[in-house]
């Protein structure tokens, strides 16, 4: 969360006019590889806790989530940048396959 918030504290560069294809490619693959990251960590966080799997990766959905608008808020206040709902819908993306991968990967290894 503190890299997160770190990189959004950064000022944009300014440029309005059209990016590059590669340019959306990085930025938005940044964020889904973020917030793939953060919910990874807040499943393992939640690992302890005696509640099942299903609410474990409800409650890391759910505090990624909160953490993808604040970081979008916190952004809206940093120079040359602003919080977008379109990219909280991106950070989601990551999100749901980040639950989708631990999933996948849990039960295979239970099969073996």
């Amino acid at each position: 969360m503190g890299v997160i918030f770190y990189l959004s504290s950064m000022p944009g560069n300014g440029y309005q006019g059209p990016h590059s294809l590669w340019f959306y490619i990085e930025r938005k693959g940044a964020h889904i590889f973020e917030y793939f990251i953060l919910t990874l960590f807040f499943i393992r966080a939640l690992r302890p806790c005696k509640i099942n799997i299903s609410k474990k990766y409800w409650l890391a959905v759910s505090f990624s989530l909160l953490f993808a608008f604040s970081d979008e808020f916190h952004q809206s206040f940093v120079f040359s940048r602003e919080g977008k709902i379109l990219d909280v819908i991106i950070d989601l993306a990551g999100i749901i396959l980040a639950v989708a991968f631990y999933h996948i990967a849990k039960l295979r290894l239970i099969k073996k």
